[in-house]
């Protein structure tokens, strides 16, 4: 009797059993389906955000990048900058100090010009001065090369003026060279300086040299020849400079 209910209940839980996966399988392979769409979905966007993250770490290390360098070449022109503004200012003191120097050379010769015009006038009140070879310059150049200054000066009580040539002569024993004037003539009222170079020819060494003024009033003026050490370089060229010529006493 036992057996028999047991049997029948066990029956009638299966037979309840089948109907209930009949009826909810739909819903079992939808949760299935949905559970496996959630984890394509979470890998796809997981994927995308990791990709995401690695293009902004190497546009970040890109950006990096160009700051440091843009700070180096900021760098590099402020030193430029810097080095320019100490130069500029070297330059403008160095200008400053020339414009002083110049200034000062200026009122010099400003005073100098008015003490010789103040000395000159008292000379004409005092009779004047002739005709005279004030100085002679001889600077040895190059090549056996000479540079000549000659100045001249007179103090006419009348205010006239003096003209003429200068001749100038090397004088060794017997034997006289004139040198070849570039420029032999004058014409002024109170003073004047003629310039120029010549080649002493090879082996003639001059004891005395003379400045001759031929005019209305000649002037002969000799002074003893002494020979100084040439300067290192010239700015005219050596074979343009006149040679001096042999002339009989």
């Amino acid at each position: 009797m036992y057996n028999s209910e047991t049997n029948d209940s066990t029956n009638s839980a299966q037979l309840n059993k089948k109907p209930f996966m009949r009826g909810n399988s739909p819903l079992a392979i939808g949760g299935v389906v949905l559970c496996v769409g959630s984890l394509l979905i979470g890998y796809t966007v997981g994927h995308r955000q990791g990709l995401s993250v690695v293009g902004y770490d190497a546009d970040a290390q890109q950006l990096v990048d160009v700051v440091d360098k843009q700070k180096v070449a900021i760098s590099a022109m402020n030193k430029s900058l810097n080095a320019t503004v100490q130069e500029r200012d070297v330059a403008v003191t160095n200008s400053n100090d020339l414009l002083e120097k110049l200034n000062s050379t200026k009122a010099e010769k400003d005073q100098y010009l008015s003490q010789a015009l103040m000395y000159r006038e008292i000379l004409r009140l005092r009779g004047g001065l002739s005709l005279t070879v004030q100085n002679l310059a001889i600077k040895p150049l190059p090549e056996n090369a000479f540079e000549y200054q000659i100045d001249l000066l007179q103090v006419s009580p009348a205010h006239r003026r003096v003209s003429g040539t200068v001749e100038l002569r090397l004088i060794s024993g017997t034997e006289v060279l004139t040198v070849p004037l570039e420029d032999n003539k004058y014409n002024f009222e109170d003073y004047a300086r003629l310039t120029g170079r010549w080649t002493m020819p090879k082996g003639f060494n001059p004891q005395f040299i003379e400045v001759r003024l031929n005019g209305g009033t000649s002037v002969i003026r000799r002074f003893s020849w002494s020979r100084g050490k040439p300067v290192e370089s010239s700015t005219s060229i050596i074979s343009e400079i006149p040679q001096a010529e042999a002339n009989a006493q």
